[in-house]
């Protein structure tokens, strides 16, 4: 039995997320569908994060295993040649049979894209939030280094965690003209996590929040004191750490 880890590119855009889901095209359910078609026979397509509906990866990493003998070069050509221009395997590789994509993962970074020109950019429509306004990231970056470390993030999630702890490793911010890029790095994420902790500091970028006030909301561990929610447009995992 042949374990296999493949690295996934997509734009999420026309799909309801990673996740497979009775009746919804997701990228999971096309990948097995096609990786299923070149191997002829079932397979079970274990991915490293669920990635919500709209939201693209870079990074992706899923697992599969086989008893068939394959040459992993012609096997990716011939899976990407049935797979649609907006999913690919970029690799592929044979790893130890304990290896999973999920539960051997020791980290995750993420990236967000925020668009501020006035008018917004066709190139990054569903490729960015396009904000349309200028945004103070001196005190987004103040804000942010409440979110680094250890802590509770209930208020930062999706509904009420069993395990509301995780550790937020790093928070980066890159400028580009009208582009504001925010990477995050940790070694788990809560469902929604990283697209409310964007927002909280998007509305200290508009004035509407102190920096010092991310700091009441982390600790309050309610999830509607921060009632914000980033679009998925500008989420991207760019790469799962083993």
């Amino acid at each position: 039995m042949k374990n296999v880890k493949l690295t996934v590119e997509y734009l999420g855009t026309n799909y309801y997320g990673w996740q497979i889901q009775k009746g919804l095209p997701t990228v999971q359910g096309i990948l097995k569908e096609k990786i299923e078609r070149i191997l002829n026979h079932k397979i079970n397509l274990i991915g490293a994060s669920r990635t919500d509906a709209g939201v693209h990866a870079f990074g992706q990493v899923a697992n599969f295993k086989t008893e068939k003998e394959l040459d992993l070069k012609v096997f990716v050509r011939g899976v990407n040649s049935l797979l649609p221009p907006d999913i690919k395997i970029v690799e592929a590789e044979f790893v130890d049979e304990n290896f999973h994509a999920r539960y051997s993962a020791k980290g995750k970074t993420y990236l967000y894209r925020i668009y501020t020109r006035e008018i917004p950019s066709p190139f990054e429509y569903k490729r960015a939030w396009l904000f349309c306004r200028k945004l103070n990231v001196e005190k987004m970056i103040e804000a942010s280094k409440h979110l680094i470390g250890v802590h509770d993030f209930t208020s930062f999630s999706k509904g009420i965690p069993d395990s509301p702890v995780r550790e937020v490793r790093k928070i980066e911010f890159k400028q580009k003209e009208d582009l504001i890029e925010i990477v995050f790095e940790g070694k788990s994420f809560l469902r929604h996590m990283v697209r409310i902790m964007v927002a909280v500091l998007v509305e200290v970028g508009k004035g509407n929040l102190e920096p010092d006030d991310v700091l009441e909301i982390r600790e309050a561990r309610d999830r509607k004191k921060a009632p914000f929610l980033a679009p998925p447009d500008g989420l991207y995992l760019v790469k799962v750490h083993y």
